[in-house]
């Protein structure tokens, strides 16, 4: 597992702005489907390649695939599904670019199945970012109490 210490992550439910991107899953991303263009979509996609790393070790994100050298030797080439790598590539637009930048560095890192990388944290950072675009942007419905 990644050295990443997950006890104030999103994926242990203890994120620093987790009040409020679980309010967000709640009323910005549907059951299934694509989430509304902008930072809703964003945090679905961010949200998806952590679950994929966190809960998976990146089973889906990376194909791999057997090549032969000239003498016959086998080795794997990886190669990003595209499903994921739309979601790498839409992140590009929505934000900034030294934090998609370590998100890439990020995937290389952790390229292949169950490699585990001390670069993890960018995932919790594009969040924290994303939501507080959300805050900023006024996009959540106060929730009423009973």
């Amino acid at each position: 597992m990644s050295n990443v210490d997950t006890s104030q992550a999103y994926w242990d439910n203890n994120g620093k702005y987790q009040e409020q991107y679980d309010r967000a899953w709640k009323q910005l991303i549907p059951a299934s489907g694509e989430a509304k263009d902008g930072l809703p979509e964003a945090l679905r996609a961010i949200s998806r390649i952590g679950y994929d790393y966190y809960n998976n070790g990146f089973c889906n994100l990376w194909r791999a695939d057997e090549e032969y050298d000239s003498d016959g030797s086998y080795y794997d080439v990886y190669r990003m599904d595209s499903y994921y790598r739309d979601m790498v590539e839409y992140l590009a637009y929505e934000i900034p670019r030294d934090l998609h930048k370590e998100l890439q560095e990020f995937l290389l890192d952790a390229q292949g199945y169950g490699n585990w990388s001390d670069k993890a944290g960018v995932i919790d950072r594009i969040i924290d970012h994303i939501i507080e675009g959300i805050i900023e942007d006024d996009l959540l419905e106060e929730e009423l109490v009973d």
